[in-house]
């Protein structure tokens, strides 16, 4: 089995001003977990361009008012942009933060600033590299922001997996990717949140390699960006089994 193309970056274990559950130690938990199995990617921070095609210009100003969030979500959101651009040949996946899922057109929250999966989309579409995206959101929580920024916009269709009960999690997931063979790309926000000793106490670690496999059987244009997860001891296993799923299904 090969490895995997991580984007990822030292700037992400930057310790900004945010909740304490949103920490560096998510990130460095799930390199340490991964490093046998990932190509490790340093991306270059998105343009003022590539926030202008998601964000109005107030809350890009906004949040550029603390300098050391404006650099590190300007690298997130151009991590994720590499990951979808390395998705036209092989699976990747952006191990980025912040999260980005309820940074919507003109407002954020939920620890999140800009929102990566949108910009990585619109950056692709803007370039004529694809025609349509299908997104899945497995985080705990609802996209809000995401689905903000990509109604009406029918290039884009967004799916949010959310239950409270691990059959119907699958059975939305599959419904969900049922839709995928109609799109170029399918991009995944994975959030790690579900997992059974976390906020959603769903999911089991095996359950991560799954999903991943069943994406993977859906579209090989397949990248995915960090959102959530909190629980740290478990955080790094649950992220290298969602990846072992992409790469046993790439063989």
């Amino acid at each position: 089995m090969g490895k995997l193309p991580v984007v990822y970056s030292e700037d992400f274990l930057t310790d900004y001003r945010t909740v304490d559950c949103e920490n560096p130690d998510r990130s460095s938990a799930i390199r340490l977990a991964i490093e046998g199995i990932a190509d490790f990617i340093d991306p270059e921070p998105c343009t003022e361009e590539d926030l202008l095609r998601c964000h109005t210009r107030a809350l890009i100003e906004t949040v550029e008012r603390d300098r050391e969030i404006f650099r590190v979500a300007r690298k997130a959101a151009g991590g994720a942009i590499k990951a979808a651009e390395i998705a036209l040949e092989t699976p990747s996946f952006a191990l980025i933060r912040p999260p980005g899922h309820h940074a919507g057109r003109n407002f954020n929250g939920g620890f999140c600033f800009f929102n990566n999966m949108a910009i990585a989309l619109n950056s692709l579409l803007s370039r004529d590299l694809i025609e349509r995206a299908l997104i899945v959101d497995i985080d705990l929580h609802y996209g809000n922001g995401t689905e903000d920024i990509v109604t009406g916009d029918d290039r884009i269709f967004f799916w949010n997996i959310e239950t409270s009960n691990r059959e119907e999690f699958f059975a939305d997931l599959e419904a969900a990717l049922k839709a995928a063979p109609g799109y170029d790309i399918v991009g995944c926000s994975a959030g790690f949140d579900t997992y059974l000793h976390d906020w959603g106490g769903i999911l089991f670690t095996e359950d991560y390699h799954k999903i991943a496999g069943m994406i993977m059987s859906s579209s090989r244009r397949f990248f995915t960006v960090l959102e959530g997860g909190y629980y740290i001891q478990d955080l790094g296993k649950n992220a290298r089994s969602y990846l072992n799923g992409v790469l046993e299904a790439s063989q």
